[in-house]
């Protein structure tokens, strides 16, 4: 028993050794294992804050060249802007001293089309992208992932042209304009020359003016009897006459230009013409027009036309004695002698006849039985 249980104690001894030097094994590399895990760990943390360092680092860079590029679109953009406004200023300071209207000038510059407005913003965008290129050359040399700029961008801070024909007309001062005058001022002012031209006796340059009135208006009645009596007074009957006889076609109850066109027939010894030219007035209160027509009247014969035109004058000047013996004289010679004697004894009663006519209004009472 002894033997055995020292044999057992043996065992438990190096049994127990046993789990000490197992224990003692599996310790050390337990230990050794866990400072590694630490490690890796440390280093892992010591890269990932590296990593978020340089990952900050490149986004700091790229923030900066994407301001860098952006600045550079503005800049770019500016200058052609600038350069675009000053030479609109030169163009505009050149137009001034030379003082042309500026809505003509205007006018006769080109203005800008859309073709050429594409061409130069594709021009600047063209800029822009080369400049970005570079930018992006420098930083693929620092190992720095370059920034494009995207069209969008470009887009946004590209400057819209302003025509030339818009940036002058805002900013020229110089404005000149035409009135256009009407027909009835053009004529005033020409009648007004021309009546002055008649004062200097420069009749040439009146009749001249006159033409173009009757050029502008046809129907402008005072250049047109203004004219004819320049003719008539030049002895130019005929194309006074024919000028007198377009302002009647014109306006036919024009009294003024019948009786003008009627006295140079009457002149001409034309009294048929002279009459038939007065006979669509006949009714007027003109003691002028009346008198002519009543001559016409008793030289052709026409003695009623005659008797109607004095009768007018009668009413118009019942105290004139002409035209009492004028009535009496067409009565007398178609055959009323009864009306005819009291006309020439009106005709006396006047007091007013010349020294012949009264003369011959007492023969012919005589003669009628008084």
């Amino acid at each position: 028993m002894s033997v055995i249980n020292q044999m057992l104690k043996d065992l438990d001894k190096r049994q127990n050794e046993q789990q000490s030097a197992a224990n003692l094994a599996v310790s050390g590399p337990t230990k050794n294992s866990n400072s590694k895990l630490i490690l890796v760990i440390v280093t892992a943390i010591i890269m990932l804050n590296v990593a978020g360092i340089f990952g900050w680092q490149l986004y700091s860079e790229n923030q900066q060249l994407r301001m860098q590029v952006q600045q550079e679109i503005m800049r770019l953009a500016t200058e052609q802007n600038l350069a675009a406004t000053k030479k609109h200023k030169i163009s505009a300071t050149q137009l001034a001293e030379a003082k042309a209207p500026t809505a003509m000038v205007a006018s006769s510059l080109p203005s800008p089309s859309p073709k050429d407005n594409r061409a130069l913003a594709s021009n600047l965008q063209q800029k822009v992208e080369n400049k970005a290129i570079s930018i992006a050359t420098k930083m693929t040399e620092k190992n720095v992932v370059p920034v494009k700029p995207s069209p969008l961008q470009v887009a946004d801070n590209s400057i819209e042209l302003e025509p030339i024909n818009a940036t002058l007309q805002a900013k020229s001062s110089l404005t000149i304009s035409r009135t256009q005058l009407s027909p009835q001022d053009l004529a005033a002012n020409k009648i007004s020359e021309a009546e002055q031209a008649m004062e200097r006796n420069n009749l040439a340059k009146a009749e001249a003016l006159f033409e173009e009135v009757l050029l502008v208006m046809p129907e402008h009645e005072t250049a047109r009897k203004q004219l004819a009596a320049l003719w008539y007074g030049k002895k130019a009957y005929r194309d006074a006459i024919n000028l007198l006889s377009q302002g009647i076609a014109l306006a036919p109850q024009a009294q003024e230009m019948r009786l003008m066109s009627a006295r140079i027939y009457y002149e001409q010894g034309q009294a048929r013409e002279a009459y038939n030219i007065l006979r669509p007035i006949k009714a007027s209160n003109s003691a002028e027009i009346q008198t002519l027509l009543a001559n016409t009247s008793a030289e052709l014969n026409e003695h009623n036309s005659a008797i109607t035109a004095y009768r007018k004058l009668i009413t118009l000047e019942p105290d004139v004695g002409r035209w009492w013996l004028g009535v009496a004289v067409s009565l007398d010679s178609m055959g009323n002698f009864v009306p005819a004697r009291d006309a020439y004894k009106q005709a006396i009663a006047r007091n007013n006849l010349s020294s012949s006519a009264m003369k011959f209004a007492r023969e012919r009472l005589i003669e009628l039985g008084e």
